[in-house]
């Protein structure tokens, strides 16, 4: 590796995304290889029936004093903003347990904003989907995508991905592989409705017990030209288990009764209603590091699944990838500058 190397990231969610922020101008180039045609993993948008919804990750908090100083330039340049909502915790349509200890933020005007400003930094390549990597015998890595199409060869390649698509891209890799293999990931059916008039529910959002449904939210995505109350309803990581396979369909109206069952309200028939599955949603047992990497290979990887299943994880864990690489390119300098 001689002077400055190129770094492919694979996955424009937000590990992948801070990661490629943090090493712009450090490195030679940094890419970052994103399969679908937006950034922003799980707090990527989804439209339908001409509204759009926030329909995996609708807020985040803050602990780290790291992370405090990132949102707070988030929230100077327009970013983010605080989010006041009234979070109940919720059985057959009976409140209790109102919390609003936690300092919450939300993105402006979508959760998809923060992403989608970390990937103004980066040189983004969007519907790429790599399913191959390929060690070269003079160091590096050439990538594929699902096509066998050969997309570039790069010094270093991380891989930033959900947990299992780590450990399938690193199988040449046990030290990286071993660990992905461990990490357990919930599925989650999400349901998006959109009612025409608002509904009679005092909450902004809420933890659902004794219920199909683990959490529903009031949409917080900015849309002035309509009126319509927009809902985001996640399924139990059990229900969603057991319903993995079954027709969206079918999904959508078990999910729309549990809404009405669990609020205690009288029907309405929906604008439009929507359902996505996640078949990666949170790593139930994060392996308790920031990020991996294996000098010998130039290969690492990063994501909430190494720290934990929130969108901080994410980015502490994206800067921690980053601050590796930039140790490891030091080191390699100083290995081949005369004694």
């Amino acid at each position: 590796m001689g002077g400055q190397p190129s770094v492919a990231i694979i996955g424009a969610g937000i590990a992948g995304l801070t990661c490629g922020t943090a090493l712009k101008g450090m490195v030679e180039r940094v890419v970052v290889y994103e399969k679908n045609v937006f950034p922003g993993g799980r707090i990527t948008r989804f439209r339908a029936g001409g509204h759009e919804f926030s329909h995996g990750a609708q807020y985040f908090t803050v602990s780290n004093p790291l992370f405090w100083n990132i949102v707070s330039g988030w929230q100077s340049d327009g970013i983010v903003r605080p989010w006041d909502g009234w979070i109940v915790e919720l059985n057959k349509g009976q409140i209790s347990n109102s919390d609003m200890a936690s300092q919450r933020f939300v993105g402006v005007p979508r959760m998809q904003m923060v992403a989608e400003n970390l990937a103004r930094h980066c040189e983004l390549v969007t519907s790429a989907n790599i399913s191959e990597l390929e060690r070269q015998p003079e160091g590096g890595w050439r990538l594929f995508n699902e096509r066998g199409e050969y997309l570039g060869a790069y010094d270093i390649v991380i891989i930033a991905t959900a947990a299992h698509q780590v450990a399938d891209l690193c199988r040449s890799v046990p030290t990286i592989a071993k660990a992905a293999n461990r990490v357990d990931m919930t599925v989650c059916w999400s349901g998006m409705f959109a009612f025409e008039r608002r509904l009679n529910l005092p909450y902004d959002a809420a933890h659902v017990l004794e219920s199909p449904l683990s959490w529903i939210s009031r949409s917080q995505v900015s849309q002035p030209a309509s009126e319509a109350d927009c809902w985001v309803l996640h399924a139990s990581p059990e229900w969603s288990q057991k319903y993995a396979a079954s027709f969206r369909g079918r999904v959508m109206h078990a999910l729309l009764d549990a809404f009405w069952s669990a609020t205690d309200i009288a029907p309405s028939k929906p604008l439009s209603s929507s359902v996505h599955c996640w078949k990666h949603a949170v790593p139930i047992n994060p392996i308790g590091e920031d990020s991996l990497f294996v000098e010998s290979e130039a290969l690492g990887a990063c994501g909430d699944w190494c720290t934990a299943p929130r969108i901080e994880g994410a980015v502490l864990s994206g800067f921690s990838m980053a601050d590796r690489i930039m140790k490891f390119i030091n080191k390699q300098g100083e290995a081949r500058s005369p004694a």
